[in-house]
């Protein structure tokens, strides 16, 4: 299944505003995203528990798509805010939608490589530093 870049941007940004010490259940998740489908809420969330980008508890029980949909999700590791970081912010987000012609052909993790760089390229022009000093996201 592809994967939705939009819906997985929008997860994430959905997972850290819940508040410290509550959950949302991935079925939440689902009714506040209700422009995207609960196929893909489902795949992204999958994938990002596999990933360790966010923190599960009362894991019961899996469906068909391993994870149910009464899954408590508590919030984002540290790896998925590291991860989230590089494209939470909208201005980096749609310079990448506009400026590349395969954007919604690309994954996620493409995408969040890409953002990196240009994140990356903007800090080392702030700070005098030579434009090819990239720190990958990975060994923050």
């Amino acid at each position: 299944m592809r994967i939705n870049n939009e819906c997985a941007r929008k997860v994430l940004m959905e997972i850290e505003k819940i508040p410290y010490g509550k959950t949302i259940t991935v079925e939440e998740l689902c009714n506040k995203l209700h422009e995207f489908s609960s196929e893909d809420i489902i795949h992204i969330t999958t994938i990002y528990n596999r990933e360790r980008y966010i923190t599960l508890i009362d894991r019961m029980g899996y469906d068909d798509n391993d994870l149910l949909r009464d899954n408590r999700i508590k919030g984002l590791s540290e790896r998925g805010y590291k991860f989230f970081d590089l494209i939470r912010s909208d201005e980096t987000w749609n310079l990448m939608k506009n400026k590349m012609n395969d954007f919604n052909d690309l994954s996620i993790f493409t995408i969040v490589s890409i953002a990196n760089k240009i994140i990356n390229t903007k800090h080392n022009a702030l700070f005098n530093l030579p434009e090819n000093n990239l720190v990958d996201y990975f060994h923050w």
